[in-house]
């Protein structure tokens, strides 16, 4: 037969060139290759990037959920003070911040301190000054009583008092510690409450 008539796809003899097709599959095929080798070298180029970037999300997602939990025991010790029918012992505080403390789960809360402050409203001088103050956990949260702001002076406007809870939380990275090492992030928050039951909220043993 020709070789004019050859089929299409059927191997050209010895010595003779390459057809049109053969010359352009060869290119397709080369070209498949180069485009593989280049996809797998991006690949390896962005792998540590996408690794950071899953461990990074990771751990604002359990910063997040942390900065909710501290939020909440916070709010709950300060809710329980202020429903407070009697006289309040340090113990008494003690005993409700054990019981917010299992609110954290799984966070270790060896890392968690809440600072409660309450101040009354003086008689004298109509203005507010520090009753007493007690702090729990393993540090101090707040080392000196704070200044109120106009709207929390406001809130005392009936000659009740104001109790004020400080939260504080040592976040230590988890996940991403590998990639992150030893950080640690210091969250804050604050939870000013009025008294549910009456209009004074006393301590007889909290300085």
């Amino acid at each position: 037969m020709n070789a004019a008539y050859r089929k299409h796809g059927e191997k050209s003899a010895p010595g003779s060139r390459p057809s049109v097709a053969q010359r352009l599959r060869t290119h397709l095929r080369r070209g498949r290759e180069a485009e593989e080798g280049v996809a797998s070298i991006e690949f390896a180029l962005l792998f540590p990037f996408m690794i950071i970037l899953m461990l990074g999300s990771v751990e604002v997602f359990l910063m997040s959920m942390a900065s909710r939990k501290m939020t909440r025991v916070t709010n709950t010790v300060g809710d329980l003070i202020t429903q407070s029918k009697g006289t309040l012992t340090k113990s008494t505080i003690e005993s409700y911040y054990k019981a917010a403390k299992h609110i954290m789960g799984k966070f270790p809360t060896s890392n968690l301190a809440l600072s409660v402050y309450t101040f009354k409203m003086d008689t004298r001088t109509r203005q507010p000054k520090l009753d007493w103050k007690h702090h729990l956990g393993g540090y101090q949260c707040k080392s000196s009583a704070p200044s109120l702001t106009a709207d929390q002076i406001n809130s005392m406007r009936d000659g009740n008092d104001l109790v004020l809870t400080y939260g504080c939380y040592k976040y230590s990275v988890r996940i991403g510690r590998i990639v992150f090492g030893n950080m640690q992030l210091k969250m804050e928050d604050e939870i000013s409450l009025r008294p549910r039951q009456r209009m004074r909220v006393p301590c007889s043993d909290c300085s």
